[in-house]
């Protein structure tokens, strides 16, 4: 099997796709859309997991001839500190490096989200029974009772400003355009993601972020539908069985 000519066909089938995001949320090179529709946003959201996986098992066969000796960790540098996405920075970065931060294209995550734990498990909810009140009847008209004795409509509490921007049908869109930037940067340097992936598997597990054994989830691929609605469900179809058709290493 020709395999370079397998992975640039996939990736010139991709890129339309990626493309066609852009297009449809607006996204421009360097910008960002701040908030979406929650119907375009599941739409644009449903297209892009299925592009993602579909990536994913191109890099992986990609980099299955490629050999990385690892390398040793090195030691912490003094003065810095690990950030939620696992880089070190210093402890007064934030301030000082944030607009280089906001220019720098996210690296694209080349391992499948791990499925739950109670996948498949059918969830039932409690039915919402009926809250016990106490009887108590207040009679308001009664001119023998006094006025403060009397039952007092309650006010209702302010609605706060930032609860009320929320409720407009739109979702924060900041992190889906993060994923967009990195999946085109991505399909424009494929064998740099291949090089990546052949270090992750270098190391030990302990010393591999994220701490798996393989990138790729055993089972259907993240965004499979058996049934094609979008030109992307194909193409996933297609890069699977290419993932799929890769010579199993002899373990005997």
């Amino acid at each position: 099997m020709d395999w370079d000519y397998s992975i640039e066909r996939n990736r010139g089938e991709l890129l339309p796709v990626v493309l066609g995001l852009f297009a449809m949320i607006g996204l421009t090179e360097g910008g960002m859309v701040e908030r979406l529709s929650r119907p375009l946003y599941r739409k644009a959201l449903r297209i892009l997991r299925s592009a993602e996986a579909a990536v994913r098992r191109l890099i992986v066969v990609m980099a299955r001839d490629i050999k990385v000796e690892p390398s040793p960790n090195r030691p912490r540098p003094a003065g810095l500190v690990r950030s939620r996405n696992g880089r070190f920075q210093g402890k007064d970065s934030g301030k000082d490096n944030g607009q280089a931060r906001k220019t720098r294209r996210p690296s694209f995550k080349f391992c499948d989200p791990q499925k739950r734990s109670d996948a498949g498990k059918v969830r039932r909810r409690r039915p919402k029974g009926r809250k016990a009140e106490p009887r108590i009847t207040i009679i308001d008209y009664d001119p023998r009772i006094p006025w403060f004795l009397r039952g007092q409509a309650p006010v209702a509490p302010p609605v706060p400003q930032q609860a009320a921007t929320l409720k407009d049908g739109t979702v924060n869109a900041k992190r889906l355009c993060r994923r967009i930037f990195a999946l085109m940067g991505a399909l424009e340097d494929m064998p740099r993601q291949a090089r990546r992936l052949a270090a992750w598997l270098a190391k030990p597990i302990e010393d591999r972020r994220p701490r798996l054994e393989r990138p790729l989830r055993f089972g259907w691929p993240p965004g499979w539908r058996v049934k094609s609605t979008h030109e992307v469900d194909d193409i996933l179809k297609g890069c699977n069985w290419l993932y799929r058709s890769l010579p199993q290493p002899d373990t005997s």
